[in-house]
């Protein structure tokens, strides 16, 4: 059998201690920048370590120098930081910098994949500009972000419009520092932390450094491929569990799970995986068969469907006879299905398999119409995390209080009586979104 596809459409790096050496230049320009500094301001004041400068970077360096820098005044620490910035440029310009080992045969790995690729990082437009041209980052890099970019006012901001920007949420976050991995999961993204970069300096110092949680760690950057394409192997190798490459094939699939289990991204991948395996795959939504909420109800503050009827919960929040009647009934029957609801256009041809994916899959309303079921099981937390990444910016805060307060408990409660153990053909541990190790 081929190789599984590659199935992240994105991937948004760190730029310091990620694909750029920094340490090969930062520490000598910011001695010599603090040195120049010091005598400007007829300060006599020990030298930063080695390792106390590598903490500054990946943060904003006006944070990085009030740590490093605390007993002096705004206005000494702006005039040390300036020099440290001058010297850095000196030595960029003198061709010091390099790319990180593995870095360019990875970004090239990547794009030949098609995957699009981004920088966010907390540094001026300057040197952005400066490493992405000295070191040909910009061969590979199709679009950047810095503190100085438009619309953005922190990395996590950076990530949100780097995802606007490629039009997808199939995107992972690579960086050396917890800053990267809260912007990764800011934006409900999953991160791979890279241990060679500001790690190698941290675990020395008095601080320990930072123990930084994260969906994978790698020691280097050619590792990163690799671990991105075992998505494809999971999703593949339980389909074939499940016997879709078959001669005799089951000709639907249900998956489901919670609000923000990742069902959305999951079904789109089955249809890529099976389309790839010549078994042409048709995507078709539970949320475009949502009905209308009731005037007045607001589910951020009220709960609509009763709790103590579960088995109410599809009816009440979705049209299952148009469903039925419309998609699964006809397309059982060997019929191509062509229909129109809410601006939507729902297409199955009727030689394809039927992906289906939302919630309350497990109904005895439809449960009986799938031949198969995959339930997505994540724990509440990365549920309410991975909704604030997709929803919050755009939806504010109530999106998340929606879930927590409303959708969690009416799908937990929905567990109780449809237990997913019992009624789904493969329970998935879905918390990593980049698949099991």
């Amino acid at each position: 059998m081929q190789d599984p596809p590659f199935l992240f459409d994105a991937v948004v790096f760190d730029l310091d201690g990620t694909l750029v050496a920094t340490d090969q230049f930062w520490v000598d320009a910011a001695r010599a920048g603090a040195k120049r500094a010091f005598q400007e301001l007829k300060l006599e004041r020990e030298m930063p370590s080695a390792e106390q400068w590598m903490m500054v970077v990946g943060l904003p360096l006006a944070l990085g120098f009030e740590l490093v820098f605390p007993d002096l005044s705004p206005d000494q620490r702006a005039r040390v930081l300036a020099r440290c910035v001058e010297e850095e440029n000196r030595a960029l310009r003198a061709g010091r910098a390099a790319l990180m080992p593995g870095a360019a045969e990875t970004l090239a790995d990547l794009r030949a994949r098609g995957v699009r690729l981004g920088v966010a990082s907390n540094c001026g437009q300057s040197y952005l500009d400066t490493v992405m041209n000295e070191l040909g980052l910009a061969r590979y890099i199709e679009a950047a972000r810095c503190l100085d970019s438009p619309r953005v006012q922190s990395k996590g901001g950076m990530v949100a419009d780097l995802l606007e920007t490629f039009q997808t949420r199939a995107a992972v976050m690579v960086g050396d520092r917890l800053s990267d991995r809260d912007a990764a999961w800011e934006n409900g993204l999953p991160h791979v932390h890279v241990t060679r970069g500001f790690a190698r300096y941290a675990a020395g110092t008095a601080a320990g450094g930072e123990e930084v949680q994260c969906e994978a760690q790698i020691d280097d950057l050619t590792e990163l491929a690799p671990r991105l394409a075992r998505r494809g192997t999971w999703i593949e190798g339980t389909l074939e569990k499940l016997g879709y490459f078959a001669k005799e094939r089951p000709r639907t699939l249900g998956i489901t799970g919670h609000s923000g289990s990742g069902k959305t991204l999951f079904a789109r991948d089955v249809a890529r995986v099976l389309t790839l395996r010549d078994v042409p795959a048709a995507v078709v939504a539970l949320e475009d068969f949502a009905r209308p909420l009731p005037p007045g109800v607001d589910l951020s503050v009220t709960a609509f469907m009763p709790r103590d009827r579960p088995l109410d919960h599809l009816g009440a929040g979705f049209d299952v006879d148009e469903l039925v009647q419309g998609v699964l009934e006809p397309h059982a029957r060997g019929e191509d299905v062509e229909r129109t609801r809410g601006g939507k256009r729902i297409l199955v041809p009727a030689n394809a398999a039927l992906v289906l994916q939302g919630p309350f899959l497990l109904h005895p309303k439809l449960r009986p119409l799938l031949a198969k079921v995959i339930h997505l099981d994540v724990t509440d937390p990365q549920s309410l995390r991975r909704v604030a990444g997709r929803d919050a910016r755009a939806s504010g805060p109530e999106s998340v209080l929606r879930v927590r307060r409303h959708a969690l408990p009416s799908q937990r409660a929905f567990d109780e009586v449809c237990s997913p153990r019992e009624l789904a053909d493969a329970v998935l541990e879905a918390e990593n979104a980049l698949g099991p190790e």
